[in-house]
């Protein structure tokens, strides 16, 4: 069951790295979460995020907007609705190793 109240646009459009990136810095800011807040969540490092946010990752961003462009697509970014299987994961996952 998806939450039914629509889901706010907080970006859309994105066809280069550098603007998901932004994107990304934005948000995690608009939430006052650190970069370490936002790297333990998600498993990566400090380094990775700080990094990716300053436009100083190579690969994976770059090729997933490669492949966006190819195909006549972009991204847009939203808040993702809460869902059923988000209460059964948070008691079924473990929190990532930082």
């Amino acid at each position: 069951m998806t939450d039914p109240t629509p889901t706010e646009f907080i970006d859309f459009d994105i066809r280069t790295p550098r603007r998901l990136a932004r994107t990304l810095r934005n948000h995690r800011r608009s939430l006052r979460l650190t970069q370490a807040d936002v790297a333990s969540r998600a498993g990566v490092s400090v380094q990775w995020l700080s990094d990716f946010e300053t436009g100083r990752t190579p690969g994976g961003a770059d090729r997933v907007t490669a492949v966006l462009t190819a195909l006549g697509l972009s991204l847009a970014v939203h808040a993702r609705p809460v869902t059923a299987i988000d209460a059964v994961l948070a008691t079924h996952t473990e929190p990532p190793d930082g």
